[in-house]
């Protein structure tokens, strides 16, 4: 945590207090009194939270019945495909691999990417599963906010930061998205009741 001229850092695993060891940074003093203040500053730090975005129908929505929800062309409509999004969110790591040649000598480079480019997928016959901007719109959203959920049971890939709303553009927000996946009636949403 930032606390001016220097961070609070708390060691979470064996790896992290490795990096620390081999970086030359140990543990200066008391360390309870960093953990108090740790403490204290994420305290202040989510009292300053003035927006709230439910997720809690999210793991038990039926994943293609989202993906085939009518929301998304709107949800899509004014979105430009510029990338700003994924290159600002701290929880995006798309890349793309490319080959550099010059004469007789190339090197491999590993080039950050976005999801949002109409050639992300592009595969080499030419193919595009994601060639219009409706599939990448539906695929960033559900990536972060259904497949992640799914595939981890750890909560959405978003850390709320805003980001990405504030330098949207067209102001597309991911708050909304979520509002209308959390919300979206499927059919497991549904209890059915026999008469007898």
């Amino acid at each position: 945590m930032d606390a001016g001229e220097y961070y609070w850092a708390e060691v979470l695993s064996e790896k992290g207090a490795n990096l620390l060891k081999t970086a030359g940074w140990e543990a200066q003093g008391d360390t309870s009194a960093a953990g108090e203040q740790i403490a204290s500053m994420k305290q202040a730090a989510e009292g300053k939270i003035s927006s709230f975005v439910n997720t809690d129908k999210l793991k038990d929505k039926d994943t293609v019945e989202l993906h085939n929800a009518p929301f998304w062309e709107e949800l899509a409509f004014s979105c430009i495909n510029c990338g700003t999004c994924t290159f600002v969110c701290p929880t995006c790591w798309c890349f793309d691999i490319q080959d550099e040649n010059r004469g007789k000598s190339g090197i491999r480079m590993r080039n950050w990417d976005s999801c949002m480019f109409p050639l992300f997928t592009l595969h080499g016959s030419g193919h595009n599963p994601r060639g219009t901007k409706i599939q990448r719109v539906r695929q960033r959203f559900m990536h972060k906010l259904k497949y992640y959920v799914d595939k981890y049971a750890a909560g959405i890939q978003c850390v709320g930061c805003g980001r990405c709303i504030r330098l949207c553009p067209v102001n597309i927000d991911i708050r909304r998205a979520c509002e209308l996946m959390n919300s979206y009636p499927t059919p497991a949403d549904q209890t059915c009741t026999v008469n007898g």
